[in-house]
């Protein structure tokens, strides 16, 4: 028997499948690559007779907060008996082009999860680069908003790799309702209409331009490792995340403009 993915997704319609931690298929059954990459998607283990195809780290609770320590986003990791191909086929040893997605699952080093995992390193290596920025010029309020930047990102890490629903917490003191109202309409809050950014700017709104422009290369990276033909994409919830992020940015760079941090 061939199991597609169409097969595997009309049996599990019904399912809830975030409380799903295996799929179970009769021995004999070949599960077509395009059925086993969904299923890793959803975080679900393949058992094909009495054999465990995939070992998946499975999520805590759902809303499980990353603790404020600092933490890898990784889970601990244990070096499998085997490891399991998208094609369906193993392997002892992992090559050097290939990286692990989840568990024992490997994947090549540009498949579209593991860009976006890169991208995510890149933003934070540039959010603390701006904390060193913001240190030098004496703005330590500048340096704790972006503290907190920084810590949303690494949830947002945290959540892709281990397959967590992303808990929406406030960013930089803001709910995402007015975040979307400052950034929409900063005359109001901030004195002063929308902007170009330009050298007379100063070093603090230009480093922040940069970041919000990085924040925008990280979205599009999620949307492309998301994306369904046809469907809505998956992980809405960190594709939003995202997009609001970059508006914090922006709301940052107004913050910067108009003084918003320096201290009294």
């Amino acid at each position: 028997m061939v199991l597609t993915e169409k097969m595997v997704r009309d049996q599990l319609a019904n399912a809830d499948l975030a409380a799903m931690t295996e799929f179970a298929v009769p021995e004999g059954t070949v599960v077509t690559p395009s059925a086993k990459a969904w299923l890793v998607d959803q975080r679900i283990d393949l058992v094909v007779g009495s054999r465990r195809e995939t070992h998946l780290p499975q999520p805590g609770p759902v809303a499980e907060k990353a603790p404020a320590a600092p933490v890898s986003a990784l889970p601990a990791f244990t070096k499998p008996d085997h490891y399991e191909l998208l094609d369906g086929s193993q392997v002892a040893e992992k090559d050097e082009h290939m990286t692990a997605l989840a568990g024992n699952v490997l994947v090549p080093k540009d498949h579209p999860n593991i860009m976006l995992r890169g991208q995510l390193d890149s933003l934070e290596a540039q959010i603390l680069a701006a904390q060193v920025v913001f240190t030098r010029l004496g703005l330590p309020k500048g340096v704790a908003d972006l503290a907190d930047v920084l810590q949303h990102v690494q949830q947002i890490l945290r959540a892709e790799v281990l397959g967590l629903r992303l808990e929406e917490r406030k960013v930089i003191g803001l709910t995402q309702a007015e975040i979307r109202s400052l950034s929409h309409d900063p005359q109001p809050t901030f004195g002063i209409p929308h902007f170009m950014t330009t050298v007379a700017d100063g070093e603090a709104v230009v480093t922040l331009n940069l970041l919000r422009t990085k924040v925008r290369e990280v979205e599009l990276a999620a949307y492309a490792a998301f994306k369904r033909e046809g469907q809505p994409p998956r992980r809405e919830d960190i594709i939003r995340a995202l997009n609001r992020l970059s508006s914090v940015a922006y709301i940052m760079m107004l913050k910067a403009k108009t003084g918003g941090y320096k201290s009294v």
